[in-house]
């Protein structure tokens, strides 16, 4: 769990994306990129490393965030 909160924290749009999904709930990449005024290149990258260690999942084109990834975000937050 440490080597996710490390993964998560090591990178600001990370991190920035986990708190939007947490608090907003599912969300489309491109409303992700405007929401946080992230270029979409960077978003999707961003999605497919968060999707890779489990933290969030993809059903169609919308992203919210996996069981791992609402612990990840609560610890994160009580740091």
């Amino acid at each position: 769990m440490n080597e996710l909160i490390g993964f998560v924290n090591g990178n600001n749009v990370r991190q920035k994306v986990l708190s939007l999904l947490s608090s907003k709930g599912e969300m489309e990449g491109k409303r992700i990129s405007k929401t946080l005024r992230v270029v979409y290149p960077t978003i999707v990258k961003t999605l497919e490393e968060l999707e890779e260690k489990e933290l969030i999942t993809k059903k169609e084109e919308m992203y919210s965030l996996s069981e791992t990834g609402v612990k990840v975000e609560k610890m994160i937050q009580q740091i």
